[in-house]
């Protein structure tokens, strides 16, 4: 008995010093972020524009300032929001449908979310509604979610799912990046925004929108991390077990597609955050669902941060779309788990 609590003490323990690793990797990420790009900033410009936008100091706002508060500071906040919100989706997909490849662009629910936004577009009046473009986002991420848990019941080999999501996403980013070409508005955010994914037409408003979506989906995933740990035993057991099935998957659903619509339509379709974090930390924190949520959002974070910032200042003054270099990333991750599954 006295090994069995030295040994839980022991993996809480550890589990705390990465959540404390990573929280530290996320305010420097974070500060170096707000640093970095065209316009150099230092240290000192960055308290000197917390100091006059506080209150602080009655200096006048400089350029740095208005750099560092009206494109930096809502690009980084809203790269934490949307790696966070993709990294516990990822792990909600994944513990929903027990399959590690769930990932919210390869099961396609993430084309899906850009197809909703576009429709909320169309229904937001004159102006334009950051509202009701991340709830049409959030509806066709759902609506996607529930579609492959269907179809998940009807699939015995967890690679064919995936095969049909990535069908499936395919052909919405297909009709996806056809409607945006097609309709000329600027209300309509550029093909490489919904294809690739980008942080570069980042406003306060559009974050202020897609916030309460994603943090009510990681909150979610996170509440329900160990109903998802006896659901992982398997659908049979876990209704020995007392829980309720089908309505811990359409919570799980309803949660994972509000956070995905959420970073979708705040940042475009980015693919292979919620593969790959989630991938890599479960080896580090072991299987329990509610730990790898918390670690999963605090990565995702850094991870998305990190890429944003290389994507803005490798090619400088040109900005290559952050959906590429998280590509560049995730496919070779998604070769070797494959690759691994068959030998």
């Amino acid at each position: 008995m006295t090994l069995a609590a030295d040994h839980r003490k022991t993996r809480y323990g550890n589990v705390a010093i990465v959540y404390a690793a990573l929280g530290f990797g996320l305010l420097v990420v974070g500060v170096g972020g707000l640093l970095l790009g065209a316009v150099s900033a230092s240290l000192g410009d960055l308290w000197h524009m917390i100091a006059v936008k506080t209150g602080l100091s009655s200096d006048p706002e400089s350029l740095t300032d208005s750099v560092l508060w009206a494109i930096r500071l809502p690009r980084v906040l809203a790269g934490a929001l949307v790696g966070a919100g993709l990294g516990v989706a990822g792990v909600g997909l994944q513990g929903t449908f027990r399959n590690e490849l769930a990932d919210p662009h390869l099961v396609g629910i993430a084309p899906a979310a850009g197809v909703g936004a576009l429709v909320g577009i169309a229904l937001a009046p004159a102006g334009g509604s950051n509202l009701l473009l991340i709830a049409g986002a959030v509806v066709g991420a759902i609506a996607l979610g529930a579609l492959m848990r269907r179809l998940a019941a009807n699939t015995v080999d967890p690679g064919q799912l995936i095969l049909i999501g990535l069908a499936l996403g395919l052909a919405l980013l297909a009709l996806l990046g056809a409607v945006v070409l097609a309709w000329d508005s600027p209300r309509v955010p550029t093909f490489n925004f919904w294809i690739f994914g980008g942080f570069s037409g980042t406003t306060w408003g559009r974050l202020a929108a897609a916030l309460p979506f994603v943090l009510a989906g990681v909150v979610g995933v996170l509440a329900a991390g160990r109903l998802l740990d006896l659901l992982a035993l398997g659908e049979g057991d876990a209704r020995h077990l007392g829980v309720n099935v089908r309505a811990l998957t359409t919570f799980c659903l309803v949660a994972s597609g509000s956070a995905i619509g959420g970073s979708v339509g705040l940042a475009g379709v980015i693919g292979f955050v919620g593969l790959v974090v989630p991938l890599v930390l479960r080896r580090v924190v072991g299987p329990s669902h509610r730990h790898l949520a918390g670690v999963s959002a605090l990565g995702g974070a850094i991870a998305l941060m990190v890429l944003d910032t290389a994507a803005r200042t490798i090619a400088s003054p040109n900005e290559i779309p952050v959906g590429l270099l998280t590509a560049m990333v995730g496919a070779p991750v998604l070769v070797w788990v494959m690759l691994r599954r068959t030998t």
